[in-house]
């Protein structure tokens, strides 16, 4: 047996639509299960993945040593779509390549019942990490690794692709048990949306488990809120704010803007270079606009230098300077 020519584009298109095929005879318009594309990298999956990873149950797997942790790889219970039952005769509309009994064609995944104290994911009972959680109602909340993201398995690469589903038909650790990639009932998998398609109904090769790579390290948004975080706060070392100079200070490492307006000279005293983050910036400018008669000096602290100096001067009106620091001993003015 193999797919039929309606099968392939029914299900090509429907997932081109947003939609997991579950029953041939659906238009896109009825079919119930939501897809989409599953894109690693940049696009979705924020942290690297395993190229070869281990494959041991319910445990954590990373690039490599050091690495964040990103994949686990878990067993998930099958359980059939009510619109996937119906008679896959030949002859029929929703009809295989030869005459078959009515059946269940459509299987989604689901996280099993005791996911949160089997798994070694530090996220399990949080989000979409929970007991019996149905991968196609997370909207990519739950994401399995599809086999194209690593070359693992590709002619002229050496390692074996771990990345591809399997399909159980009793207990997982049986390897009797196993539905061959190519079996004749003819199935085919949505990674994004954790629901499988049977061509051809066989009711001695029912899938009752899945084995696949689900994804637990951060996402993009994830990312960027992180970075957020961290610019926000000066850890990035670009954030915002102002500093009033109205007279001689010793300035603060975190310090961006120090905005001066004085009566009189004043000296703006700079802390330890190595106080400061390699590359840490920030800004003094003469508000006032008279530093050409109260001269603003700024000074280093013990042996630290600015461009080879001690100090600097600004003696202009509306004068600025922009100085970084290398993390050590030494202040550059950019």
């Amino acid at each position: 047996m193999a797919k039929t020519n309606v099968t392939f584009t029914n299900f090509a298109a429907k997932k081109l639509l947003g939609k997991t095929q579950v029953r041939p005879s659906l238009t896109d318009a009825e079919e119930a299960y939501p897809s989409n594309v599953s894109v690693p990298g940049a696009g979705v999956f924020a942290e690297t993945i395993p190229r070869e990873p281990g494959t041991e149950f319910f445990t954590l797997h990373s690039a490599s040593a050091g690495s964040p942790a990103t994949v686990e790889r878990v067993y998930f219970d099958c359980v059939a779509i009510s619109d996937g039952y119906y008679d896959a005769d030949a002859a029929s509309a929703d009809g295989g390549d030869e005459s078959q009994s009515a059946g269940n064609h459509a299987y989604y995944l689901k996280l099993p019942s005791n996911y949160q104290t089997t798994s070694s994911n530090p996220s399990r009972g949080t989000g979409s990490f929970v007991n019996n959680k149905r991968l196609y109602l997370s909207r990519g909340g739950l994401q399995l690794i599809p086999p194209f993201t690593t070359d693992a398995g590709l002619p002229g690469s050496s390692g074996n692709n771990n990345y591809f589903v399997e399909l159980y038909k009793g207990d997982p650790t049986n390897p009797s048990n196993k539905l061959s990639e190519t079996d004749s009932i003819d199935w085919q998998f949505d990674y994004y949306s954790g629901i499988i398609f049977i061509q051809d109904y066989d009711a001695s090769k029912i899938p009752l488990t899945a084995s696949a790579y689900l994804y637990v390290g951060k996402y993009l948004d994830e990312k960027i809120t992180d970075l957020s975080s961290s610019i926000g706060s000066g850890g990035g070392d670009v954030s915002y704010g102002r500093t009033a100079v109205t007279t001689t200070i010793t300035a603060s490492t975190s310090a961006k803007t120090l905005g001066v307006s004085a009566s009189a000279a004043l000296d703006i005293r700079l802390p330890a270079a190595s106080g400061y983050s390699a590359g840490q910036y920030f800004t003094i400018k003469d508000e006032g606009g008279n530093s050409h008669t109260n001269n603003i000096t700024i000074k280093t602290t013990g042996d630290d230098k600015i461009d080879g100096q001690n100090s600097i001067i600004l003696e202009s009106p509306y004068a600025a300077v922009s100085v970084y620091s290398d993390g050590s001993s030494k202040f550059f003015i950019y």
